[in-house]
């Protein structure tokens, strides 16, 4: 299973914006043991969520706002995760001001995504919380020209967590899940947060 798990993994491509695709490979098994059959159907459904993983990260910004990624998270429904959206006037009852501050440079709207997995009362789950800046410009302290471009990668932990939530679901797992991103554009505009703004975060401090 093991073989076939990395086989699988390095066949994965983000080609999807390409007019030649890559070639996919095959593989038939033929199989004897049924616990053989359930570990690789567990392997299969963790490389479908790294595979999700990294075309969320690979996504490029126009493609994948904070709205859009949100969408995306709503889908996830059908593997069986609870999912709660937050959206911008919601962030701004609760207070989340540090938030709100990165994203109010952009036309597009901040999300928060709550992502959960066989919660029960009396159960303390396993928080897992990821950073979620679908492109880091830098705002007003605008980032070099140079590597500007790999700034649709600053979503990566927003991405592990949703991956790793999905793969909970997916698997079954016996454990007591939470995860919880952030999602921003931080963009320069005539709207943006100023160095040495004062804000006032969720947690009531400035």
């Amino acid at each position: 299973s093991d073989i076939i798990f990395g086989f699988s993994l390095r066949c994965y491509s983000f080609d999807k914006y390409k007019k030649n695709k890559n070639f996919k490979s095959k593989i038939t098994l033929n199989l004897y043991k049924l616990s053989l059959l359930k570990e690789i159907r567990y392997k299969l459904n963790l490389y479908e969520s790294i595979n999700f993983t990294k075309e969320l990260i690979s996504e490029p910004a126009n493609k994948l706002n904070p709205v859009i990624f949100a969408d995306k998270c709503s889908k996830l429904k059908k593997t069986g995760l609870k999912i709660k959206i937050l959206d911008k006037n919601q962030l701004e009852k609760i207070g989340m001001r540090s938030l709100l501050g990165v994203a109010q440079g952009s036309i597009n709207d901040p999300r928060v995504v709550i992502l959960e997995w066989n919660t029960k009362k009396n159960i303390k789950p396993i928080i897992l919380v990821g950073k979620g800046v679908t492109f880091d410009s830098g705002g007003l302290s605008l980032k070099p020209s140079g590597g500007m471009e790999e700034m649709i990668t600053d979503m990566s932990g927003s991405a592990v967590v949703v991956g790793s939530m999905m793969n909970a679901a997916l698997n079954k797992s016996s454990k007591s899940l939470v995860g919880i991103i952030g999602l921003v554009e931080n963009m320069p505009d005539g709207k943006a947060q100023r160095p040495g703004d004062i804000i006032k975060s969720l947690s009531k401090k400035t």
